[in-house]
């Protein structure tokens, strides 16, 4: 009788320790992931870089309204000098990724921010907002190789991400129905 009160009393502990596990090892496990959050990098949906970190866009100076963000979503190209080659194909990509999105092509705005007032003489076609935006504080919020990138602006005015004019195209896309709400 005494071998199978231990043979009890054991399994009554296992079934202790197996419930005490499965209830203890999901908090143990989200608290390891909170703990090393900045070790552990789950991945991302974006196709876009990061914006390290985001910048409001200082538009200062320039002819824009205050709520120019609101309710889009804001493809950003600033030129170098000119607007060569590169130039024209970033804004080209910006055109074509407006046209892809079908009706929701209203709820994104192009933005096109020259470098210098030759570069601003481009030839905008309608739904592209051209600014000189020489000699403004906006410029310094992209940095010296911006023109080699297209940006992405929230509707706070934030620029949070940013692709080579190199990359795909169709990444472009990708992000802003993910962002639109229309699947990728």
């Amino acid at each position: 009788m005494n071998q199978e009160s231990d043979k009890t009393a054991r399994k009554n502990r296992l079934i202790i320790l197996l419930l005490f596990l499965v209830f203890l090892a999901p908090a143990l496990g989200s608290w390891l992931l909170y703990a090393n959050r900045d070790t552990v990098h789950m991945g991302t949906t974006n196709k876009g870089e990061f914006v390290q970190p985001p910048r409001q866009l200082d538009l200062s100076g320039l002819a824009l309204s205050k709520d120019y963000f609101a309710h889009h979503q804001t493809l950003i190209y600033v030129s170098g000098a000119d607007c060569a080659d590169d130039c024209r194909h970033a804004l080209d990509v910006m055109h074509g990724t407006q046209l892809a999105l079908g009706e929701q092509n209203s709820e994104v705005q192009r933005l096109y921010l020259a470098s210098s007032p030759g570069a601003a003489k481009v030839a905008a076609d309608a739904g592209l907002t051209v600014l000189d935006a020489s000699s403004k504080p906006v410029l310094q919020d992209f940095g010296a190789d911006a023109s080699q990138y297209i940006y992405l602006a929230d509707q706070n005015g934030y620029a949070v991400l940013r692709y080579k004019l190199s990359d795909d195209p169709k990444k472009i896309l990708i992000d802003l129905r993910h962002l639109l709400g229309s699947g990728g």
